[in-house]
C-alpha cells in the first residue's frame, strides 16, 4: 500500500478544548546533572569533543587541537585529569582549529585556518574571496590565550592572537589543505605541509624560514632523541609509511617496517629512544620500534602496547585500561607517563568534516602500565534513550551508559558500552549519512530482545540494529527507512526516487541489492517527515502535509531483524487543528497519539524548519478509526523575542509531558491527562547554569522510575555532553 492509499477508517472526531495558556510559570524543584563529560561546566570546564592531534610538555601538560569543538575549546591543554586552559580564538569570525600541535619549553605552535564567512569577512585579517588560509597560530605557554606575535605574523587585529598567525597556504575554498604534522625543538619547528607534498622548517623563535624538503603528503612528525626525524608520508593517498630523515632533510636508512594491515595515526619517542606508533587499525594498539643494535640502521619490532583490537576485544564495545579506540595521538613526557588521545574513529580524513565519535584522553605510567588518569567528551549532536527494561541503562548513538542514581551530581553515569563496530560493519548505514554518526536514539524490546533505532539530526533516516551475545555491545545493522536517495552512490543499488527500506535479510550487516524495496510512488512527499518507534516495535511516520503512516512490525525474520513492508503501511489523515506535522509520540499501551505541529493560525515557515511547532494535540483511541482530541496547548512560541521563543522536542513519560525549547535553555512540563502547564526546569548551577541548543530532531527523551522519580534526558549541544534532569512531582 502506498502513501497515498486510502484506508477504510471512520470519520475522526474531534473533542477540541479550548488552547490551554503554555506560560509555565512556576520553575519545579528538581536536580540538574549530566552524562558523558567529565566535567559538567559548573566549574567552567568542559572536555572537548573531538581530539585530532596532541603535543606533551615537559612537565606532563598535554596540549591538544581540532578542526572543531562546539564551545571554541579546539586548542585546550590538561594536565592530571584536569583541564587546566582553552587557548581560544580558533573558533568563529573564520578562523577555526586544525590537525597538529606541537610545543617546546616556550611556545605552543597550532594548525588552524582562517576564511572569510562565505566572503563575509573583508579586510587584511581575513583572505580575499572564495580563499582560505591554512597556517599556524604560535601562542606561549605561560598564556595560551594570547598570541605570540613575530614579524611578518598576520591575524585577527580584533583580538589577542593578533600579529601571530602564520599563513603556509592559500587556497580556493572548499580545499583542505590542513596540516597534517607538527614538531619542535626550543630552536626549530618542522611542519608538514600536506596540501604542496614538503617539510618546511621554520626558526622557532622568529618564524623565519629556514629550509624544506619534499615528501609525499607527509603527515606526523616526531623528533628523535638523536635530533633526527620520522615523519609519516602518504596521508592523502592513504598508503602509509614512516619515513627517516636528518633534520637537514637527507633521507636516511632505518624507515619503520609496519605489519600488514597496520595504519598508522600518530609516532611518538621514549625519553630512552623508544619509537612508538599509534596503529588505528584493527589491532588498535600502539606499535613499538627498538633502536637497531646491529648498526645496519633498522629498527627492530617490540611486543606492541595494549589490548588487541582495543574495544573491539571480547567482550566487544566494552570500555577499560589499555582497549583503545581510534587513536588520533600519542606522546611521553620526560617523567615518563605516557597520555593517549582517541576519538572513536582515528585522524580525520583529508577532505572530510568529522569530528569524531567522542573524545577520550588518558594517561599511563609508560614502563609498568599502571593507569594513571582519563578524561571523557563524549557525546555532540547527539540525544539519549532508555532502555525499557532498566531506567539505569541508557544509549546514545553510539554509546551505552549505565547510572547508579544514589551517586553525587554528575557522577551518576559510567561508560559502560561503545556500539558502533566500522571494523565488523563498515557497511553500517550511520557511516554513509550525514556526519557519518548514529544520532538520535530509541530503544525498543520486541520478545525481550533489545533494539537501536536511530535518527540522523533531521529525521530523514531510520536506522535500525540488533544485539546479540556474540558481538557484545556493539550494535549489528538491521535496517533503514529512507525517507528519500541518500546523497552520493551508496548504496549502489538505492533507487533514484522515491524513499525506500533496506533490510538486513541474509545477517551479514552488509546493505545487498537483494536486499533494497523501494517505495517511489510517494515520490518526494514523505521528505522532512518525522520517524517514531513505538514500544511494540511498530513505525510511524509523520509526513509534514500527508497525514501519519504506520508500518506495523510484521515479525522477526530469520536474522533477527525486524520485519517492515510498504504494503502493510496503514495511513491516517492529518487531524485539526494541523496544517503541518513536526513530532509525534505515540503511547501504544493506550493507543495514544501526542501530535505537535504547525497550524493555520501560525502556519510553519522555512526558518523554523527544525521546530516542533507552535501547538500540541493529544488524541485518544487513536487506531479505532474515531480517535478523539482530548485538548490542544499552544505552546511557548515567540519568533520576535530575542532569543527566538521556540519548541523543538516533545518526550511524554508517566502523566507527562516534556517540551524542550531550542533557544531558551528551557523544558516545560504538562500533565499528560489534562494539558496543564505545571513548570518548567532550566540547567542549574551544576552545570554552569547554561547549556547548548536541543539542536536535533529527537533531542529529548523521559522517564518515570519506579520511584515515582522522573529523568529527562537533553542533547546538550554545546559542551560534549547530555544534560539531565531529576524530578519527583
Amino acid at each position: 500500500m502506498t502513501l497515498f492509499s486510502r484506508l477504510s477508517v471512520a470519520a475522526v472526531i474531534f473533542n477540541s478544548l479550548i488552547p490551554l495558556n503554555s506560560s509555565a510559570q512556576s520553575q519545579l524543584n528538581y536536580t540538574t546533572s549530566w552524562i558523558g563529560n567529565s566535567f559538567g561546566f559548573g566549574d567552567g570546564k568542559w572536555m572537548q569533543q573531538d581530539i585530532q592531534a596532541i603535543s606533551v610538555g615537559a612537565d606532563g601538560t598535554v596540549y591538544t587541537n581540532a578542526p572543531w569543538d562546539e564551545s571554541g575549546s579546539e586548542i585546550a591543554a590538561y594536565r592530571a585529569g584536569d583541564k587546566i586552559a582553552v587557548a581560544g580564538s580558533t573558533h568563529g569570525w573564520g578562523a577555526a582549529g586544525g590537525d597538529a600541535v606541537a610545543v617546546n619549553h616556550t611556545y605552543l605552535y597550532a594548525a588552524m585556518s582562517i576564511g572569510n564567512e562565505s566572503n563575509a569577512l573583508v579586510g587584511a585579517d581575513y583572505p580575499a574571496a572564495s580563499l582560505t588560509w591554512y597556517g599556524i597560530t604560535r601562542r606561549t605557554l605561560a598564556n595560551l590565550a594570547a598570541g605570540a606575535p613575530f614579524s611578518g605574523g598576520i591575524g585577527n587585529s580584533a583580538n589577542a592572537t593578533k600579529n601571530s598567525f602564520l599563513r603556509l597556504e592559500t587556497v580556493a575554498t572548499g580545499n583542505d589543505a590542513s596540516i597534517r604534522g607538527m614538531a619542535a625543538t626550543d630552536s626549530e619547528l618542522y611542519v608538514a605541509d600536506t596540501y604542496a607534498n614538503r617539510i618546511v622548517v621554520f626558526d622557532a623563535n622568529s618564524m623565519q624560514r629556514l629550509r624544506s624538503w619534499n615528501v609525499t603528503s607527509p603527515g606526523r612528525i616526531a623528533v628523535d632523541t638523536d635530533s633526527t626525524l620520522w615523519v609519516m608520508s602518504g596521508i592523502s593517498s592513504g598508503n602509509l609509511t614512516i619515513q627517516h630523515y636528518a633534520a637537514n632533510g637527507t633521507a636516511l636508512a632505518g624507515t619503520l617496517t609496519l605489519p600488514v594491515g597496520a595504519v598508522p595515526a600518530d609516532i611518538a619517542v621514549t625519553p630512552a629512544g623508544q619509537i612508538l606508533v599509534a596503529d588505528n587499525g584493527p589491532s588498535q594498539q600502539i606499535l613499538v620500534f627498538n633502536k637497531d643494535k646491529d648498526g645496519n640502521g633498522q629498527p627492530q619490532a617490540a611486543a606492541p602496547i595494549g589490548t588487541r583490537n582495543g574495544i573491539f576485544h571480547p567482550v566487544k564495545g566494552v570500555p577499560g585500561n589499555w582497549r583503545f579506540n581510534g587513536v588520533t595521538g600519542i606522546g611521553v613526557d620526560p617523567a615518563g607517563n605516557l597520555y593517549v588521545a582517541q576519538n572513536g574513529e582515528g585522524p580525520r580524513p583529508v577532505g572530510s568534516a568529522s569530528v569524531g565519535q567522542g573524545a577520550v584522553l588518558e594517561s599511563y605510567v609508560y614502563s609498568s602500565h599502571a593507569f594513571n588518569w582519563r578524561l571523557y567528551g563524549l557525546t555532540f549532536v547527539d540525544s539519549a534513550a532508555f532502555d525499557p527494561a532498566t531506567p539505569s541503562s541508557v544509549y546514545t548513538g553510539s554509546k551505552r551508559f549505565t547510572l547508579d542514581y544514589n551517586q553525587p551530581v554528575g557522577r551518576e553515569w559510567s561508560y559502560a558500552g561503545f556500539t558502533l563496530d566500522r571494523f565488523d560493519y563498515p557497511d553500517d548505514p550511520a557511516f554513509h549519512q550525514p556526519r557519518g554518526v548514529r544520532g538520535e536514539p530509541m530503544v525498543r524490546r520486541i520478545n525481550g530482545q533489545r533494539f537501536l533505532y536511530t535518527l540522523d539530526p533531521g529525521a530523514h533516516y531510520l536506522n535500525v540494529y540488533r544485539f546479540d551475545a556474540a558481538h557484545g555491545e556493539m550494535a549489528i545493522p538491521s535496517g533503514l527507512l529512507a525517507q528519500n536517495p541518500l546523497p552520493g552512490t551508496w548504496p549502489a543499488a538505492q533507487p533514484a526516487y522515491g524513499e525506500w527500506l533496506w533490510r538486513d535479510s541474509n545477517g551479514n550487516g552488509s546493505v545487498d541489492a537483494s536486499e533494497i524495496s523501494s517505495n517511489p510512488s510517494t515520490g518526494s512527499t514523505v521528505g522532512n517527515g518525522f520517524w517514531w518507534v513505538d514500544a511494540p516495535g511498530n513505525v510511524w511516520l509523520a509526513t509534514p502535509l500527508s497525514g501519519i503512516r504506520e508500518m506495523p512490525l510484521q515479525g522477526l525474520d530469520p536474522a533477527g531483524n525486524p520485519i517492515y513492508t510498504y504494503a502493510s503501511s496503514k495511513m491516517f489523515a492529518m487531524p485539526q487543528p494541523f496544517t503541518r506535522i513536526a513530532r509525534i509520540v505515540y503511547i501504544a499501551a493506550t493507543d495514544t497519539m501526542y501530535i505537535s505541529g504547525f497550524t493555520s493560525a501560525i502556519p510553519w515557515d522555512a526558518t523554523h524548519w527544525k521546530e516542533a511547532g507552535p501547538v500540541l494535540a493529544r488524541y485518544d483511541n487513536w487506531s479505532s478509526g474515531t480517535p478523539t482530541q482530548q485538548y490542544t496547548i499552544s505552546l511557548p512560541w515567540n519568533t520576535q523575542s530575542n532569543p527566538q521563543t521556540t519548541t523543538v522536542g516533545v518526550a511524554v513519560a508517566g502523566n507527562y509531558i516534556f517540551v524542550a525549547e531550542l533557544y531558551t535553555q528551557r523544558v516545560d512540563v504538562y500533565d499528560a491527562r489534562t494539558g496543564q502547564v505545571v513548570g518548567y526546569m532550566t540547567p542549574g548551577a551544576s552545570v554552569g547554569n547554561t547549556s547548548g541548543w536541543v539542536d536535533v530532531y529527537l533531542g529529548i527523551s523521559a522517564v518515570q522510575r519506579d520511584n515515582g522519580e522522573y529523568v529527562v534526558l537533553l542533547e546538550d549541544d554545546a559542551r560534549a555532553k547530555i544534560l539531565m534532569y531529576r524530578w519527583t512531582p
